[in-house]
């Protein structure tokens, strides 16, 4: 019995990296596949029953692990972005909340017939979004950076608040008085709003001045960050429940916007283990799923409650709540298309489900079964709807930009060049002459190292894809290739060919790539400017094609090419790009 139990427990995860990965493979949304398949070994199949497996433990899993995911979700969150989109973000979370929870409120008392309080606690729930969702849908619909970021403020500050009012309003439906009701409703705020911002911040504090004073070694920061979420998570939860979700928030936007300490090595911890999280929570949900009870609940009306969420709810209060920002309207027609509800919504539902249930309050029960109907309605809707319709209204990311290693004189060249495509450039160099010389040609610089933890710190990788490493040094070249793999896929890393590469220790990992062929060094490469040769672009037609190019300038270095697309590809050792007409390749030539 014992090493089946085992085997269930480690199927969560395993079945949740194989469904992120076959939805790669399949281009559907990754969370529509982690349900499906909680959904097929849970109730289907009957192999995993998570309640039976983890016992009491279950829901202390759920809520640590959402700490967790909460607290990457902070360190995502930069201030800088609310200098434009600060109003809009506070009038969505805050206006707009308000009306979706009223409205909620309101459809659920006349569509699904429930109590009145029952009714603004199911408003109350079905308010929260949060990471768990909102950021595998981000990553796979490329939507551009300002409207990202709404909604990534939005969904991530939208947890603790939408948890804590469920919380406000539980307590409220639980008082015998009217008295009790508004007294245990101002203690439950005050201790919600208190213990959450002192406590979130005496953890950022307690990191940042371990991290300053070195008082552990780099091993073990990355656990102790772990131990610290979890630990002030707990803490705060036991003050108020529900208020540890505010406190890691508070942690992570603390952390990722202060300027004393790195915290790079921290965000890549968090972020692949968030990845493990998110699979095995949407597992754990679909598994947990009893088909009795979504029969029970499903009714017409339940249908139709359903689709006033998605179609009215949103849209209005996205409207009302944006009628002074800058926003287009067809930004402001995606972000009311956009909504979806995940993890913490089945959690808290869950949790209230039990304890009205045991109260003796009617048609408790529904709560769990509704929210999870909600949940695979608008994750299936907006999963499958998000990049259509990105597409459709011509909001997606724009072409990522390209970080130089190198500001050199055939650099900035090669950089300039590269105007055509109309994508952003950074240029880094530690010498100042160069970064003079490049600000000169109207180039973006920054000074300093590419590898110090200060620069990369102050980068907005958000809106880089490329890092090109082009010194003379070898080893700089390799070593940043190295450290931006973290960053980077390796097929947007390249460097120069090495000197010597049986000695390139990097060639063994297999990441990265080599721009250009074997003796294309940063000298050899000067040398043919001085002689006379250029970046040049040139178009291909069908009377000049790629073969005709070649042949007409046999000597010449083909480093990119700008597709019929706008899509800037970069030629590296063992392509297979084939240019065709109404490409733009760019080449070194005379």
């Amino acid at each position: 019995m014992k090493d089946i139990s085992l085997l269930k427990l480690a199927s969560i995860p395993a079945l949740g990296i194989v469904a992120q990965w076959v939805a790669i493979r399949v281009k559907l949304p990754s969370i529509l596949l982690l349900l499906l398949s909680g959904f097929l070994i849970g109730p289907v199949f009957n192999f995993l029953q998570p309640d039976d497996l983890l016992g009491n433990m279950l829901f202390p899993f759920i809520s640590l692990s959402v700490a967790i995911i909460l607290f990457e979700g902070g360190l995502s969150l930069r201030i800088s972005d609310l200098k434009q989109t600060g109003n809009t973000i506070s009038n969505l979370i805050f206006f707009g909340g308000a009306i979706s929870w009223i409205l909620i409120s309101l459809f659920a008392y006349f569509f699904l017939q429930l109590d009145i309080r029952l009714s603004v606690l199911l408003g109350s729930i079905l308010l929260v979004s949060g990471p768990t969702v909102v950021t595998p849908l981000l990553r796979q619909i490329k939507l551009k950076h300002s409207l990202a970021s709404i909604l990534r403020w939005e969904g991530i500050i939208i947890d603790p608040v939408g948890a804590s009012l469920a919380v406000l309003v539980f307590e409220v439906i639980m008082a015998h008085t009217a008295a009790d009701a508004i007294g245990t409703g101002f203690i439950v705020l005050v201790s919600t709003l208190l213990s959450g911002f002192i406590i979130g911040l005496i953890g950022a504090l307690l990191l940042i001045i371990i991290f300053k004073k070195n008082l552990l070694p780099d091993y073990l920061q990355e656990a102790f960050t772990f131990i610290t979420v979890l630990s002030t998570y707990s803490i705060a939860d036991i003050i108020q429940s529900e208020s540890g979700l505010l406190v890691v928030t508070i942690m992570g936007i603390v952390l990722a916007n202060q300027k004393i300490v790195t915290i790079r090595h921290i965000i890549s911890f968090k972020e692949n283990i968030t990845v493990l999280l998110i699979s095995s929570l949407f597992v754990v949900l679909g598994a947990r799923v009893q088909l009795t009870d979504l029969l029970h609940s499903l009714s017409i009306s339940t249908i139709f409650f359903l689709i006033t969420l998605v179609i009215v709810v949103r849209p209005i209060s996205v409207f009302l709540s944006t009628i002074k920002s800058p926003l287009t309207i067809l930004e402001r027609s995606f972000l009311a298309s956009l909504y979806p509800r995940g993890i913490v919504a089945a959690a808290v539902a869950s949790l209230f489900s039990i304890r009205l249930s045991e109260a003796g309050v009617p048609n408790a029960d529904l709560l769990n079964p509704i929210t999870f109907f909600t949940i695979i309605l608008t994750v299936s809707f907006y999963g499958l709807l998000g990049r259509p319709l990105v597409r459709f209204l011509h909001l997606q990311r724009q072409q990522q930009g390209i970080i130089f290693v190198g500001a050199h004189h055939w650099a900035r060249l090669f950089a300039k060049s590269l105007e055509i495509a109309n994508v952003p450039i950074l240029m880094v160099d530690t010498n100042l002459e160069n970064i003079i010389s490049a600000k000169e040609m109207s180039l973006e610089t920054k000074h300093g190292s590419v590898l110090s933890r200060k620069i990369m710190d102050e980068l907005e990788m958000s809106s880089y894809g490329k890092i090109l490493s082009l010194t003379s040094s070898d080893e700089t070249n390799l070593l940043a290739s190295i450290e931006y793999s973290q960053i980077f896929s390796k097929f947007n890393i390249l460097r120069l060919y090495p000197k010597d590469r049986k000695k390139d220790l990097f060639i063994k990992s297999e990441q990265g790539l080599f721009l250009l062929g074997k003796g294309m060094s940063s000298t050899y490469i000067q040398s043919l400017i001085t002689a006379g040769a250029s970046f040049k672009p040139s178009t291909l037609t069908e009377e000049f094609t790629y073969v005709n190019f070649l042949e007409k300038y046999p000597k010449a270095h083909v480093l990119c090419m700008i597709n019929a697309k706008g899509r800037l590809k970069f030629f590296y050792e063992g392509h297979s790009y084939k240019p065709v007409p109404g490409c733009i390749i760019i080449a070194l030539r005379k």
